[in-house]
């Protein structure tokens, strides 16, 4: 907002006079001349050339009208967003993520975020690539894994585990775990992958014994090209697969997945939640990162 002398200025201007600008300041005539006096003053510039009846702007008068205005602009555009940022969230949301993240954590997420803003309107885009936020018109994007440099806001909210798993049926004629024999057995075993995969699919895993990694090596028999398609063939027996902690938790509870023996707890892939905005983002934004933030929590309770 400009303070009062450069406020009367820019009323002056665009009033006509300093009569109507004292009208719509709702201050006197002669404060309005002088608030001008004093502005050319301070700043040891001629701004205007004023008669009885006619006010004109010197060169310098008219660009200190333009900055100005552009600084009312920007006051006024500064008040709209600091009123979005407090308004209770509302209207449309875009948010994309991993196919894998979508059932276990975006839809338990939007379901609380609806739950407690009933007028909000999200919108989900399930896609594993990263899409481009400002051409996509995407408030929150999930993205899994580290982030290439970029201009964009990020905020770590979570971690996954890959897990090496097959059905209880498929693993029940393992050899003794951890020997030689048993990583030979493993790598015998048909092997579920990505269609992005290679036909033969290499692995380097942590073992239990002090974390010394063990090389695998696997000809894919079954593709598929989502997570949740690949860790349905694994409950089936179609195969062994590598797959996301958070995507199978359920399945791990209840069994229906079994991680193979010997491996120990790979390395944590990051989870970030990744927005457009600079440092204070619409409150819609910060619900919606907070409760998948807590999904993810809660997925591997």
């Amino acid at each position: 907002m400009l303070s009062a002398l450069p406020l009367s200025f820019v009323t002056v201007v665009e009033t006509g006079s300093i009569t109507r600008a004292s009208e719509e300041l709702n201050i006197a005539k002669s404060a309005v001349s002088q608030n001008l006096k004093r502005l050319e003053e301070q700043l040891d510039v001629k701004l205007a050339i004023r008669t009885t009846r006619h006010l004109s702007l010197t060169p310098a008068g008219e660009r200190y009208y333009q900055r100005c205005k552009e600084i009312l602009a920007l006051s006024q555009q500064a008040e709209t967003e600091m009123e979005s940022f407090g308004a209770t969230p509302s209207g449309p949301l875009t948010i994309t993520a991993p196919h894998a993240l979508i059932a276990p954590i975006v839809a338990p997420a939007l379901a609380r975020m609806t739950q407690k803003f009933p007028a909000l309107q999200p919108s989900v885009i399930a896609e594993d690539k990263r899409l481009n936020l400002n051409s996509e018109g995407i408030d929150v994007a999930i993205s899994v894994g580290q982030l290439p440099d970029s201009t964009l806001q990020a905020r770590r909210i979570g971690t996954l585990h890959d897990i090496l798993c097959a059905s209880p049926d498929l693993l029940a004629k393992a050899p003794e775990a951890d020997t030689l024999a048993y990583w030979e057995w493993v790598q015998s075993l048909p092997y579920i992958a990505h269609t992005r995969e290679p036909a033969v699919v290499k692995h380097q895993l942590p073992t239990e014994q002090n974390g010394t990694p063990v090389d695998l090596s696997f000809r894919s028999t079954v593709k598929a090209n989502t997570i949740e398609a690949i860790a349905a063939f694994a409950r089936n027996g179609l195969g062994i697969a590598l797959l996301p902690d958070i995507g199978i938790a359920q399945d791990l509870k209840s069994g229906s997945l079994t991680p193979l023996a010997g491996l120990a707890d790979p390395a944590p892939t990051p989870i970030y939640a990744v927005h457009t905005y600079d440092n204070l983002p619409p409150k819609s934004v910060q619900e919606t990162i907070s409760a998948v933030q807590q999904a993810l929590t809660n997925a591997l309770l």
